[in-house]
């Protein structure tokens, strides 16, 4: 058995290539730190490169020779093009699109200034991935030595080199698997990546992105539910403590009548967690209003006693989380929305948000507000269609309205919270027939501290810049402050609005950020900080905003992020919730804190992963059971519409 050498030095090139074009995508995006595993990466990136180049070139061969060269050209071309746009999207959002983003993406074409900007930005990545395809075809294609056999010659020695090829390939891909099945509880292992559900980031580091890739789509096509594993199915049993659970949720007769096995784990898996302690916030809010708000990349660098004072007053006068995460998921505002809402950690590769919105979803706000007789509405100034947010809201227990539904703001972009404001308080806090205001709950969703952050082509940044032009910053500082100056007017206009209705001290507000501004490049948020930014947890402390009127102001150190704003909210205003079906918790119980992010990092009072591994390796192991389990079970919550299983109303 025996392979030609034309056909050797062909696989060779298109090996070089494909793993090149991994090379240089980790190199622009993710970069080549070691974390314990960059060995186990390489080598499994050089196998499926390898296994990759082997399947291009042996599609080219067993073809006629111009079918094979076409067929060879069109997936070199496309593969190409796919490393320009993953590199391009990263730029922009710091993590890779999946199959169903590009299947429902077709609304990115509204942020293209954004696009060509990033293009612009990185057209050095651009140029080179193309460069390398347009080689490698050239060199197959039209500088091939086999191109002056006759088809006779070719198929008899393709007959030999059949097997070769094969084996060739068979023995790559058995050893990046075999690579990557050694077995990890460590959740940034690519034996976690493979097996348990994980984000798009993490899974292109440890297998490359062709493999990823691969990876996702089959993911899509055929399903996946991750290998989940029960640490302690012990029913935990009641005590003199007051838990938030919920009164007649009989797990044991659940996993009696259940036929399901996943489902069967999951009761028993949530039956054994220990729940979360009603406490001295337990009730406070009870029979207030409640206006919660997911702004569009707000942090707490937006809060400030010049520019932002309205923020600032609600900031100093109430609660002061100092210890606040918000993560980045995969699809930015949409699961920054999901964990704020949802009290969940979104599911990597979909928008969650839009599948849930068929789910029985018993523990959001809208939904438990509406219950007992509250206004449940929801504001978006943007496009209301955009994420699928008409399906999915109103499942949130909301009257959902916004541009494009209900109202027609201003096409600025981005559109402007002042309008929102403006134009929506009337619709809940007009008086009815008797003269009252009935109860209600809001939910806004604002855009007006979206990226591009500069004065060219941001309409709010540009509205507000005499606002800014006394700050010492760069232009990407003075822009950002000036989109924020825009929601802080928003929030001056709600409160006076409030006032004037007579419901300012009846009503609470809720602020908090879907993700930080990662449309401000590294040196710009390092300018806010005052020093270099740690990127690995540093870049993602934030400031939840809990306020209303009169109420002594308190600090709260505890480590805490935004999945644990809904059990928090549920326990103030004195809902009855099983504290055990959510991944958040009350920022105010007794359990300690945890923040988990997008890779499976993690931080909890005693420390961050990293500076907490290398001395007590013990209590890092079960932390990172815990996460790799929350991040598990919060996908089955999605994908098995779990809560509609337990039969409560």
């Amino acid at each position: 058995m025996r392979i030609e050498k034309a056909k050797l030095v062909l696989l060779a090139e298109t090996f070089a290539a494909i793993l090149l074009w991994e090379i240089l995508l980790r190199a622009f995006t993710l970069g080549f730190a070691e974390d314990g595993y960059l060995f186990h990466e390489i080598l499994i990136i050089l196998m499926i490169s390898i296994f990759t180049s082997v399947l291009f070139v042996f599609i080219k061969t067993a073809l006629p020779s111009k079918a094979g060269n076409i067929v060879f050209s069109v997936f070199i071309t496309v593969y190409a093009i796919f490393f320009v746009a993953q590199d391009v999207y990263y730029a922009i959002f710091e993590t890779f699109f999946t199959f169903y983003s590009m299947a429902n993406g077709a609304q990115v074409i509204e942020f293209q200034d954004v696009i060509w900007a990033a293009i612009g930005r990185e057209i050095i990545p651009f140029i080179m991935f193309l460069a390398i395809a347009a080689l490698l075809i050239y060199l197959a294609v039209f500088n091939n030595k086999e191109k002056g056999q006759n088809q006779v010659e070719k198929s008899r020695k393709y007959r030999y080199s059949f097997l070769s090829v094969l084996l060739i390939g068979a023995v790559a891909f058995g050893g990046g698997f075999a690579a990557a099945s050694i077995k990890s509880d460590d959740p940034l292992s690519p034996y976690q990546h493979l097996y348990g559900v994980s984000d798009i980031k993490g899974t292109v580091k440890s297998f490359g992105l062709i493999s990823a890739m691969n990876m996702d789509a089959a993911r899509l096509v055929f399903g996946f539910e991750p290998k989940i594993e029960e640490a302690n199915t012990e029913i935990i049993e009641a005590n003199e403590v007051d838990y938030n659970v919920i009164d007649g949720l009989d797990f044991e007769k659940l996993i009696e009548s259940e036929t399901d096995d996943t489902i069967k784990t999951m009761h028993r898996c949530f039956a054994a967690m220990e729940p979360t302690n009603k406490n001295d916030k337990t009730g406070i809010f009870k029979g207030k209003n409640l206006i919660f708000i997911t702004a569009e990349s707000f942090t707490d660098f937006a809060v400030d006693p010049v520019y932002t004072p309205t923020l600032y007053k609600l900031q100093s006068e109430g609660y002061t989380f100092s210890n606040f995460y918000t993560p980045i998921w995969g699809v930015s505002t949409l699961d920054g929305e999901y964990s704020n809402l949802q009290g969940l950690i979104p599911k990597p590769g979909v928008w969650s948000m839009k599948e849930s919105k068929d789910n029985y979803l018993p523990f959001t706000l809208g939904n438990q507000f509406s219950k007992i007789g509250y206004q449940t509405k929801a504001y978006h100034n943007h496009n209301v269609e955009f994420y699928g947010r008409t399906l999915s809201h109103p499942n949130l227990g909301y009257d959902f309205k916004g541009q494009g539904k209900g109202y027609s703001f201003e096409k600025t972009w981005p559109e402007s919270d002042i309008e929102m404001i403006d134009e929506t308080t009337s619709d809940f806090l007009t008086p009815d027939e008797n003269g009252d205001i009935q109860p209600f709950h809001v939910y806004y969703l604002t855009v007006s501290g979206h990226m591009n952050y500069n004065f060219s082509n941001n309409d709010m940044a540009a509205k507000n810049q005499n606002m800014v032009q006394d700050l010492q910053m760069s232009e990407p500082c003075r822009a950002y402050m000036a989109c924020n100056i825009e929601f802080d007017k928003s929030m001056e206009l709600l409160l006076e609005r409030l006032g004037e209705a007579g419901q300012l001290d009846n009503t609470v507000i809720a602020i908090a950020g879907d993700h930080y501004p990662y449309g401000l490049k590294e040196d710009a948020i390092s300018e806010f900080k005052g020093h270099r930014v740690d990127r690995t947890y540093e870049i993602y402390e934030n400031t939840f905003i809990l306020w209303t009127p009169g109420m002594k102001p308190e600090k709260v150190d505890k480590v805490a992020c935004n999945m644990d704003i809904l059990p928090t909210l549920l326990n103030m205003f004195g809902f009855d919730y099983d504290s055990r079906l959510l991944m958040g918790s009350d920022i105010f119980c007794d359990k300690e804190g945890l923040v988990v992010f997008q890779d499976k990092n993690w931080i909890t009072d005693r420390g961050s992963r990293n500076s907490i591994r290398d001395n007590d390796d013990k209590y890092a192991l079960e932390i990172d059971k815990k996460v790799a389990m929350m991040v598990n079970y919060s996908a089955l919550i999605l994908d098995k519409d779990y809560y509609r299983h337990l039969r409560i109303g």
